[in-house]
């Protein structure tokens, strides 16, 4: 008899009631891979590391595929020595760091953000948390407890950019959705001091200056860019004054409020 297990099939659908609500179905894994394979190799590159954005990110089908070639991107250019941060073990969890802060995402569901309801177990934020500390004990060796304060800036980094929002323009009434008050922190990583810059701003304020710059059109009446916030000694990120987002009720596509708290 085999010792091997079966494996167990993914769960596209949650339940009929998310599907008729949320317009909820989750991209298989092997859709995911497929799809990131077409990316080119630079996407992957451990500075400056390129920013994804999951506008409905589920419980992070995407969001984990991502880190995790990210983080074997920074793996290999460490055994290389080609870090940018240098070739110890702080420029490995340097780089490590902006990679996690490089994936932004947002989803409508509370029970797939942060989980821990029936049926929703493990939300997305503690699967990338997952993803980072499993790549760490392979990466370096060690063990979690020596992680202690590399883990915690992770997980800083994560319950601010992975957040419950509504990435539709409209509520279900008509009416705005806030989407341009999403808030958003942008990361500034500077290798040769090992140090970084946050700027709290928003995703309506993020969208503005892209459009501006790839358009080149700009307008009088636009704001200035925001100051930073922050900025020190990359391991020193927790210090930033930024909270995390509050949680609040978001209304699904057919009008249901759903609690997120």
């Amino acid at each position: 008899m085999s010792d091997t297990q079966p494996v167990s099939p993914e769960r596209l659908v949650k339940s009929v009631e998310r599907v008729r609500d949320l317009g909820e179905v989750f991209t298989p894994a092997a859709t995911v891979q497929a799809m990131l394979d077409l990316l080119p190799e630079s996407m992957w590159s451990p500075h400056p590391s390129p920013t994804f954005l999951e506008p409905a990110c589920g419980d992070g089908n995407f969001l984990v595929a991502i880190l995790d070639r990210k983080l074997e991107m920074v793996a290999a250019a460490y055994a290389a020595g080609t870090l940018p941060a240098g070739a110890d073990v702080d420029a490995l969890q340097f780089h490590a760091l902006e990679a996690v802060s490089s994936i932004y995402a947002v989803d409508i569901s509370v029970d797939n953000v942060i989980g821990g309801t029936p049926g929703h177990e493990i939300g997305a934020r503690k699967r990338l948390l997952t993803v980072f500390l499993n790549w760490f004990e392979k990466a370096t060796g060690g063990t979690r407890s020596s992680l202690s304060t590399v883990q915690s800036i992770a997980q800083w980094i994560i319950n601010r950019n992975i957040i419950v929002g509504n990435m539709l323009a409209t509520n279900a009434d008509g009416e705005p959705s806030g989407r341009d008050d999403l808030p958003i922190i942008e990361y500034d990583w500077k290798p040769t001091t090992r140090t970084v810059a946050v700027t709290a701003t928003t995703f309506g304020a993020v969208m503005s200056a892209g459009t501006a710059e790839t358009t080149g059109v700009m307008s009088l009446f636009d704001t200035f860019a925001p100051a930073v916030t922050w900025e020190g000694a990359a391991f020193d990120l927790r210090k930033a004054p930024i909270s995390e987002p509050a949680l609040t009720d978001i209304e699904a596509r057919n009008g249901i409020t759903r609690r997120t708290a």
